[in-house]
């Protein structure tokens, strides 16, 4: 089993950055989002991986979420 853990700020932090782009450029959502760790477990071929992250959004982009999901 390998295992690797991401907690470092400075890396969370970049990763953090990236997904937050990423989410304004594919999809059109402006959330502000900080992971605080990372866990991904590779084990018999298959891949778990574990996010611990805050979220933070406006009342607007949530109502757009849920509307494009049907809800």
């Amino acid at each position: 089993m390998d295992e690797m853990k991401i907690v470092s700020k400075f890396t969370t932090g970049m990763i953090s950055k990236l997904l937050k782009m990423m989410l304004r450029k594919k999809l059109g959502y402006d959330i502000d989002i900080k992971l605080n760790e990372v866990t991904a477990k590779i084990d018999d071929g298959k891949t778990h991986i574990h996010l611990d992250a805050d979220a933070e959004l406006g009342k607007e982009e949530l109502t757009k979420i849920l509307k494009s999901i049907g809800l």
